[in-house]
């Protein structure tokens, strides 16, 4: 049985474990990541064409947020299947003059017609599917709010010119990526969807594949309405009523009233300090920033350094403080505007050190120990992107649809997909959603109330200025990828590339395995009593900008194929 890995300040000079280096395995996929060093700006996405589509308009004069703006509306249009005008999401914003960071919260919300017991059948079991798939799955979509919301704050350039390059692809067509491609091809629920599956046929009415060009004239016809009217172009008039329209005959409950009423908000985000660092994430219903908060500030009590990220005692070590995080988030986190969320219980000193004195050096604990109990499957929804413009400002943003294609109900006339977020809500308090999480009473569904999400868009500062930009992809692998790219960057001393690259696990305490990449060091934690899932390749992926003595470096992760862009 291998021994722990002491406290800070427990040990004086020496350590239990000393490695001279630190072991780096390869690259899950087999394919390595690339490190791109830009001096100016640069952005980093999961898709090729989304970070030129930034760069290309940081280029023309515009700052992160017009590029934001840009990378956002272009993945909706090559990423069809991870984030889109259907969905929502979050974004940071650091100001490099004045180092204020913004935190904008453009989440889905229930529609005024959604009820608790929505998806309760009359035996009182779940109605399979109807959460996930359908009309009934579908939320009050956000992004097009959250666009001009940040850029009538914070853009630089007028915006028709940030909304024109997306509508022009959307127009002209593009290549359809290999990604894309794999997505389409392993959907077991597109034979369902037929105006969505139509959507991606060729002319033999196979679906396309990679290398081929496509043109969405029904999402241009859209944007360019959100070009010249705002997002007034989305949310009223014949865009709206197509979406309703569609959502409606699919079974839901969406109104042209709920589309009028959707507004985003500015939040204060959550602050953390780790390593010397300020983090800074997201509020509720974000459970990310919280979640990662707590993780940090338990990690922070430990010598990581003194041993290498390979070692299984750095996985045992990570784990548990995953799980404490994760059982927190089942317990006390909802949309605060529902729910007073115990914010302190995440980032106090208090509570860190209740963790601390259960933590067990050597073994994993039972569930019950963790909280009451009241494999989370492979997820391709759920797209991140990280952006430094040529005067340093930030942002971190996370946007999505949920699972893979959303609710697979596709607005006819303005090609709009929609999202199906009403799955992340605690359909019934005590029971796990599509990616086996637990929520509480603190997330049951009520009307014009945001569900919980894991997605994590995080900036690090420090007394030099800026430090990092990052996020990703996964459902709830969100979080603990997202923490261990800050544990690899500030801790072992990676590059981007090696961060985003690595093999990762997770553990979200319920269900009460952890999930460990094909390719991972982590193989005797069974030692530890950890019951191992081995996972051939998670549906996760991190994007990572951080400073360099070059300007900055950048990676994607190659999970989604992403490349960065800079100049």
């Amino acid at each position: 049985m291998r021994q722990g890995l002491a406290r800070r300040g427990e040990l004086g000079g020496a350590g239990l474990f000393v490695f001279a280096a630190v072991a780096i395995c390869a690259p899950v996929t087999g394919i390595a990541s690339e490190l791109l060093v830009a001096p100016t700006a640069v952005v980093a996405a999961d898709n090729p064409i989304a970070s030129a589509a930034g760069i290309e308009v940081l280029r023309r004069g515009g700052n992160a947020i017009d590029a934001a703006v840009a990378v956002g509306l272009t993945l909706g249009i090559v990423n069809p299947f991870a984030s889109g005008l259907g969905g929502g999401g979050f974004l940071l914003y650091r100001d490099a003059a004045t180092g204020d960071v913004f935190a904008l919260d453009f989440r889905e919300v229930a529609p005024a017609g959604a009820t608790r017991d929505m998806y309760v059948g009359a035996d009182g079991e779940l109605v399979a599917g109807a959460s996930t798939f359908g009309g009934l799955a579908v939320a009050v979509p956000g992004e097009a709010a959250g666009w001009e919301a940040a850029h009538s704050r914070f853009g630089a350039l007028p915006w028709a010119d940030v909304v024109e390059p997306a509508r022009r692809l959307a127009a002209d067509g593009f290549e359809v990526g290999p990604l894309l491609e794999r997505r389409l091809a392993d959907d077991s629920r597109l034979a369902e969807a037929p105006g969505l599956r139509s959507t991606y046929e060729g002319g033999d009415g196979a679906l396309v594949t990679a290398g081929v060009a496509l043109e969405r004239p029904d999402l241009a016809w859209t944007l360019e309405r959100m070009r010249d009217e705002g997002a007034n172009g989305f949310y009223s008039g014949p865009v709206a009523d197509d979406i309703v329209t569609a959502v409606e005959a699919a079974g839901g409950v969406l109104t042209l009233d709920d589309l009028a009423s959707y507004r985003p908000r500015w939040v204060e985000p959550v602050l953390s300090q780790y390593r010397g660092a300020t983090v800074y994430g997201m509020p509720s219903p974000s459970s990310g920033g919280l979640v990662v908060a707590e993780v940090l500030g338990v990690l922070d009590a430990f010598s990581l350094e003194r041993v290498a990220y390979t070692d299984t005692i750095t996985a045992h070590i990570i784990a548990q403080a995953f799980a404490h995080g994760f059982a927190d988030r089942a317990w006390y986190l909802g949309d605060d505007a529902f729910f007073d969320v115990p914010v302190e219980r995440f980032v106090s000193a208090e509570r860190r050190a209740e963790i601390l004195d259960a933590y067990d050096p050597v073994r994993t604990l039972e569930a019950q120990a963790y909280a009451p109990l009241v494999a989370p499957p492979a997820d391709a929804g759920t797209s991140h992107f990280s952006i430094v413009d040529a005067a340093g400002n930030a942002v971190a943003c996370t946007v999505t649809i949920n699972t893979s294609f959303g609710s697979h109900v596709l607005a006819p006339r303005s090609g709009v997909l929609l999202n199906n977020q009403m799955d992340d809500f605690s359909a019934q308090p005590g029971r796990p959603n599509a990616f086996g999480l637990v929520g509480s009473d603190a997330n049951a569904i009520a009307p014009g109330k945001r569900p919980l999400s894991s997605m994590s868009p995080t900036i690090l500062a420090d007394d030099d200025g800026l430090l990092g930009v990052l996020g990703g992809s996964g459902g709830p692998m969100i979080i603990t990828e997202t923490v261990l790219g800050i544990v690899q960057m500030l801790d072992f001393g990676t590059t981007a590339d090696v961060a985003v690259s690595t093999p990762r696990f997770h553990q979200q305490w319920l269900p009460a395995t952890i999930s460990v990449e094909e390719g991972s060091p982590w193989r005797d934690l069974d030692d530890f009593g950890y019951t191992i899932t081995p996972v051939d390749h998670f549906w996760s992926a991190l994007q990572i900008v951080w400073r360099h003595p070059g300007g900055w470096q950048a990676a994607s992760d190659p999970r989604k194929l992403g490349a960065p862009s800079g100049y």
